[in-house]
């Protein structure tokens, strides 16, 4: 009676552990991708990948600060939630048919030298070059490494710290945004998610003004998706990034 016992034990105990490896990895890829897109570190709670379910569910990313600044962290997003296509995975594609992004808080801070600490997320010109070129229609082009059907996003509160007014504490401003499970659809790289997330929570404060934040960077790097989620997908790719431009200009 022992022996099948002792089977069962054994093989719970391999699944277990081979469970944790499976998340561990996970884990770290997850988070050097994103570290990559984001050019600061990553770091990331637990990942839960279940391939019988076809999803992903990160907890507790945080996006730290770059050298600098005394502030550890920039960005708090306690829930990631990922629907995707396990055959694209055998291709060397991630389909992700579905994520869910709930971003908590959002840090801008402002140094004693005077330097912003969302400036070093910005998408380099490599990356904007890679956005511009994936906006325009291609024939025969194939199918992308990275496509994220539809993106989902939610945002609480931006809060701004600014340390180079010479006092003993920062000067804090708080905005709430509120933004509850907003649509984009066809994303295809990865640092536009970074720039729709920073663009769509920054334009909501007015930190273009009182901290002279410059969101253009964040705007040209996810105006694919911005276009896309605006409804303008049925136009020519210039006009819809001009249409998309005039539409978001209103909100800076």
């Amino acid at each position: 009676m022992k022996k099948p016992v002792q089977i069962l034990l054994i093989v719970i105990a391999a699944l277990f552990v081979l469970g944790i490896v499976k998340n561990g990895i996970a884990s770290t890829a997850i988070s050097s991708a994103i570290s990559q897109a984001t050019h600061v570190p990553v770091k990331i709670g637990g990942v839960n990948l279940s391939f019988l379910k076809a999803s992903i569910q990160i907890k507790n990313l945080t996006i730290d600060n770059p050298s600098g600044f005394s502030d550890r962290r920039m960005v708090d997003i306690p829930k990631i939630f990922i629907d995707f296509e396990p055959g694209e995975l055998f291709k060397g594609r991630a389909h992700f048919k579905e994520v869910r992004l709930e971003l908590k808080e959002l840090t801008v801070i402002r140094n004693k030298e005077g330097h912003l600490n969302v400036d070093a997320v910005k998408p380099t010109d490599t990356q904007k070059k890679q956005a511009k070129e994936k906006a325009k229609p291609a024939s025969g082009q194939k199918p992308p490494k990275l496509m994220i059907d539809t993106l989902s996003l939610s945002i609480g509160r931006v809060v701004y710290k600014d340390y180079s007014t010479g006092g003993s504490e920062p000067v804090t401003q708080v905005f709430d945004i509120n933004i509850q499970d907003r649509k984009y659809n066809n994303i295809d790289n990865p640092a536009s998610v970074v720039s729709l997330l920073m663009f769509e929570a920054l334009t909501r404060t007015t930190l273009s003004k009182l901290a002279q934040l410059d969101l253009d960077a964040f705007k040209e790097g996810g105006i694919k998706a911005l276009s896309d989620g605006l409804g303008l997908v049925g136009d020519g790719s210039d006009v819809v990034q001009n249409k998309a431009k005039q539409l978001l200009n209103l909100l800076n």
